[in-house]
């Protein structure tokens, strides 16, 4: 006999949270300061080259509504338009919150599926007008009936086409838009192109609490957001694959119209350098120049690089790279004449991370990549104590050790080539170098840096200016360093017009690649340095009868700096009271002019005293020079 009985099942099953709760979700981890960045990330993934944010501070009339419930949506407003056309799996897409359709598609920027859902921020019910509909979004199922999320009309459907064409308050705010933005007709896009080539966003601003937020959005918010946007404006066209141009548009009450920024972006398509088919990376370097009018005019040129590791190169960064759908590359850009602090440039993951110490590099170059971020977007994971194993960190960690390097060494080889062709001023490239000093303190980013220089000095790449022609570069194998001790301006000069002349691989260097020499050129004691010991070997080698007199005291003065004064023997500096010069010997009759600190070079003494070099006595008599 069975001893089961009947009973009413509780539910029981992994669910969804409530949508209301899951968009509460969102506003709570990612910044409202972050939604026009999103929108642009959207409309690069869409292919999209020209996008416009328009704050409009008007009300429009609430006579003719689709329904009386809208009334209060129409009201001021952001804008977001684009000039690429949802296709039917965008209209999709954006109604799967947190469950991107991009996800999987590691050339897209917003794969992340919270882009869209951040503008709920500012709006309740956000509009969008696109391809062949027009639709307005309501997570509270409080307008259009119960359980029912929003509402679509459709430009081929006759109904809607009337609702459309009739309902003047109600679409006022999509017909004036749609004409400023993109120039077209309402009515001839919806009665005969049936067909919107674009795709608008209307958010109309919270002015009162509702069970998505309580944050009110009024007029200044907006202005906070623009002000926002502009200070990285630059920066968001850097990196992006498509937009080349935006615009933040501000329409007053009284419908004046303000241009507040136009940023624009062109890429010169006669220079530009590949990477050479054997290499185990894919690269491309060229200029981007970006012009921004605001209330001033300001254009960069910037030099760019993007490298892609390419697949069979390292084997944890492929399985890594299928797995998360992420692509191995880095970009690397450089502002050309545009004396910058390292300090300012930062991380970017496709668009500008936010502005703060932690994604601020030290680098001279502004780095972007397909990064791993903290669950709020505004940083990158990087393998710490309690994320020894989490994949984003060991990606990122994957990245910056096997892509960026090789990308940083083909930025500074590129820049080499096209100063080389006098397309670059030579100083970019020793700009571009990594300076010890700047990121000395940074952890990580000083890691990279050493990484950077290993690999540059490992492949032995000719990368030093040489003195006499500085468009000629050497490696550091075959240079002559100059000396990094105390000299004067006219003694260095000396020394260089000296080594020029016999030929030597004297180079250029600043003090931060002089530093990086030291730091990581193994066994960096072993190259060839400007010493005075180096110059007497140079001088006993050479014929001095064509060294201008002046030059021949400062390489007098400079090889007696060391103190050695028993390797002057033989070397033709002595100079006698005649002006001449001969050769240093051990006979006392000898006369020598010796400048120092004791007995500077001016008329006026004659004296004797016991020389501390050579064994013999010197006569130091006074000369006028």
């Amino acid at each position: 006999m069975s001893h089961k009985k009947k009973k009413t099942r509780a539910s029981f099953g992994a669910t969804a949270p409530p949508f209301i709760d899951y968009l509460k979700e969102i506003l709570h981890r990612y910044p409202d300061g972050q939604i026009l960045k999103e929108l642009l990330q959207n409309a690069d993934d869409a292919q999209a080259t020209k996008v416009v944010f328009v704050h409009d501070e008007r009300s429009y009339g609430t006579d003719s509504l689709w329904t009386d419930e809208l009334r209060k949506y129409q009201g001021p407003a952001l804008y977001a338009y684009n000039n690429a056309a949802f296709s039917d799996d965008d209209w999709k897409g954006i109604q799967m919150a947190g469950r991107s359709i991009k996800r999987n598609d590691p050339t897209t920027v917003g794969r992340f599926g919270i882009g869209f859902n951040s503008v709920y921020h500012t709006t309740d019910v956000p509009g969008i007008f696109s391809s062949g509909h027009l639709g307005l979004m309501d997570p509270q199922e409080k307008i259009f009936g119960e359980r029912v999320g929003g509402w679509q009309w459709s430009l081929d459907n006759t109904e809607d086409q009337e609702a459309l064409m009739t309902l003047h308050d109600q679409f006022q705010p999509f017909r004036d838009i749609v004409s400023l933005v993109s120039g077209q007709q309402w009515s001839k896009v919806v009665m005969e192109d049936q067909h919107f080539d674009g795709t608008l966003f209307r958010f109309p601003l919270r002015h009162e609490a509702s069970e998505i937020s309580d944050n009110l959005y009024d007029s200044h918010k907006v202005a906070e957001l623009f002000s926002s946007f502009i200070a990285d404006a630059e920066l968001c066209l850097l990196f992006l694959k498509t937009v080349t141009s935006v615009s933040l548009i501000h329409i007053d009450v009284h419908g004046v119209v303000t241009t507040k920024l136009k940023v624009n972006c062109s890429v010169p398509t006669e220079v530009t350098v590949e990477s050479d088919a054997n290499s185990t990376i894919e690269s491309l370097t060229r200029f981007k120049l970006i012009t921004l009018n605001s209330e001033d005019r300001k254009e960069t040129k910037w030099l760019v690089t993007t490298c892609t590791m390419k697949e069979g190169t390292v084997e944890n960064l492929d399985l890594l790279a299928k797995k998360l759908s992420f692509l191995p590359r880095v970009d690397l850009a450089f502002p050309c004449g545009d004396r910058r602090d390292c300090s300012e440039s930062r991380l970017s993951c496709f668009l500008p991370l936010p502005n703060n110490e932690a994604n601020k590099t030290g680098l001279p170059v502004y780095v972007n990549a397909c990064f791993g971020l903290t669950d709020n977007r505004r940083h990158i994971k990087w393998r710490e104590e309690d994320q020894k194993h989490d994949e984003h960190a060991l990606w990122n960690h994957l990245l910056m050790k096997e892509v960026l390097p090789s990308a940083y060494v083909t930025i500074i080889q590129d820049a080499i080539k096209l100063a080389q062709e006098s397309v670059l001023p030579v100083s970019t490239v020793y700009d571009l170098w990594p300076d010890i000093g700047q990121v000395q303190h940074k952890g990580e980013w000083y890691a990279v840096a050493l990484d950077v220089f290993h690999l540059l000095f490992k492949r032995n790449v000719a990368v030093l200016s040489l003195a006499t022609d500085e468009r000629q570069f050497v490696t550091p194998s075959e240079a002559v360093l100059p000396c990094n001790g105390p000299a004067s301006v006219d003694m260095l000069s000396a020394i260089r017009r000296t080594l020029v002349s016999f030929g030597e691989n004297l180079v250029t260097l600043t003090a931060s690649v002089g530093k990086a020499i030291a730091k990581a050129y193994p066994q960096a004691a072993a190259l060839t340095q400007v010493t005075p010991t180096f110059i007497r070997d140079i001088l006993r080698r050479n014929d001095l009868r064509n060294i201008d007199k002046e030059d021949k005291l400062y390489l007098l003065e400079y090889v007696l700096g060391d103190g050695q004064y028993n390797e002057l023997k033989g070397l033709q500096l002595l100079p006698v009271s005649d002006g001449s010069f001969r050769s240093f010997t051990d006979r006392e009759e000898d006369t020598a002019l010796i400048d120092s600190n004791t007995f500077p070079r001016r008329p006026a003494f004659n004296m004797q005293r016991q020389a501390d070099g050579c064994g013999q006595k010197e006569i130091i008599q006074g000369h006028q020079h």
